[in-house]
C-alpha cells in the first residue's frame, strides 16, 4: 500500500510540473505590448506646465490624438471653447480661412502635416524664452518663443517656422487643463513671416 500511494503522489506532483511548464510557456509566448507605441507620451495634464509639455510631446511623436487632448473641447469635456488666432500678416491674407477655424479644423490642419512625413520623419518644436504672463485659479497665460523644424516641403513653407505662441490655458471641470486659446504671431527679431500660421493656411 505503501509503494502504492508513493507512486500515485509522485504521478500527482508530475501532473502539477507539466501544468506549471504550460502555464510558464503560454505566457512566456505572448509578446509584451509597447506601452507607448499608439498612446505616445502623455502625462494626465494636471497642471498648465504639463499641457505644455504634452503638447511638445504630441507634436515630435505625431500623435493626433494626444494633440487633440491638448486642446478645449466643449462638447465633451471643457467649459471653453477653442479658438486659434493666425499671425496679424496671414490673418490679413487668409481672413476667411480662419474665420471659420474650429477644432476639427485644427485637427484635420495636423494630419495633414503629418501625412506628408515620412514614417521616420519627427518635427522638432523648441519653445524658449518662456514665461506665465497671467495666473489665476480660472487660466494660466503661457507665452513662448518657438522654433519647428521638420522636413516639410510645401512651396512658400521654410522647413524651421519661427514665432511667438500664446497659450490661455483653462481648468476643465474634471481639474485637468487644456488650451483653450492659440495666438501666433511674428518675433520682434524677424523680418520675414515664418510662423506657424503660414504653415496653417498651406495645408
Amino acid at each position: 500500500m505503501q509503494g502504492v500511494s508513493m507512486q500515485l503522489h509522485i504521478a500527482q506532483m508530475a501532473a502539477v510540473v507539466v501544468l506549471v511548464g504550460c502555464i510558464v510557456t503560454a505566457c512566456s509566448t505572448r509578446s509584451p505590448e509597447d506601452p507607448t507605441s499608439a498612446r505616445g507620451t502623455f502625462a494626465p495634464p494636471t497642471s498648465p506646465g504639463i499641457v505644455v509639455d504634452n503638447f511638445r510631446n504630441a507634436v515630435s511623436e505625431k500623435n493626433t490624438e494626444n494633440f487633440m487632448l491638448c486642446l478645449a473641447d466643449k462638447s465633451s469635456r471643457s467649459s471653453y471653447d477653442y479658438r486659434f488666432e493666425p499671425s496679424a500678416e496671414v490673418r490679413a491674407r487668409f481672413a476667411s480661412l480662419f474665420d471659420g477655424w474650429t477644432l476639427q479644423s485644427e485637427r484635420q490642419n495636423f494630419l495633414s502635416f503629418i501625412a506628408r512625413l515620412a514614417q521616420e520623419q519627427r518635427p522638432v518644436l523648441e519653445l524658449t524664452n518662456t514665461n506665465i504672463a497671467f495666473s489665476s485659479p480660472d487660466s494660466v497665460v503661457f507665452v513662448s518663443d518657438y522654433s519647428l523644424t521638420s522636413a516639410i516641403a510645401i512651396a512658400g513653407v521654410p522647413g524651421t517656422l519661427t514665432g511667438t505662441l500664446i497659450f490661455t490655458i483653462t481648468p476643465e471641470p474634471s481639474g485637468l487643463w487644456s488650451i483653450s486659446r492659440w495666438s501666433d504671431s511674428r518675433r520682434a527679431a524677424d523680418t520675414v513671416e515664418t510662423t506657424w500660421s503660414v504653415l496653417k493656411a498651406a495645408l
